[in-house]
């Protein structure tokens, strides 16, 4: 297991410090009696860098740091090819009519938007990269389509029980 780096060893002391929880010259503060508590060492020095990270995790949680966030997807523009802002509402469309639909389907949502492409569009795409053969024009089309199909969705079917 990897040692404690010097890093970890200033960041618990700094968030320590910002909570008020550490006293100068006295290992039996309560940012110590914290490190005990998780890890079952009574010092800093002595902790791997996962229990650090732990102690770590512990402090900021404390604090009230939030956790770091995830990096929103991009979506991968090609010259001519569907924008950005066409694919997320591509996508937005096809999470409402997963909301929307009633009995719920065990294909991914790349797969029913290729199942759709196909259809509707005769284009073959894989659901890592469905837009790789859509352009422009061809995605205002598909989002037209698929806010059909939401409309669609929650009505129920011709000669169905309207329940």
């Amino acid at each position: 297991m990897a040692a404690i780096n010097g890093q970890q060893i200033k960041k618990i002391y700094a968030i320590g410090n910002a909570l008020g929880i550490v006293e100068r010259d006295n290992e039996e503060d309560a940012l110590h009696s914290l490190v005990a508590a998780i890890t079952g060492k009574g010092s800093v020095r002595a902790l791997t860098s996962a229990e650090a990270q732990a102690v770590i995790n512990d402090l900021q949680q404390r604090q009230g740091t939030p956790p770091p966030r995830r990096k929103p997807k991009t979506h991968t523009e090609r010259p001519g090819g569907a924008t950005a802002a066409q694919q997320r509402k591509v996508w937005a469309l096809l999470y409402e009519l997963q909301k929307a639909d009633a009995a719920p389907s065990r294909a991914t949502l790349g797969q029913r938007l290729c199942g759709i492409l196909k259809k509707e569009l005769h284009i073959d795409a894989l659901p890592k990269e469905p837009f790789a053969w859509i352009d422009f024009q061809t995605c205002n089309r598909l989002i037209e389509i698929l806010k059909k199909y939401v409309a669609n969705a929650g009505k129920s079917p011709p000669g169905g029980d309207p329940r």
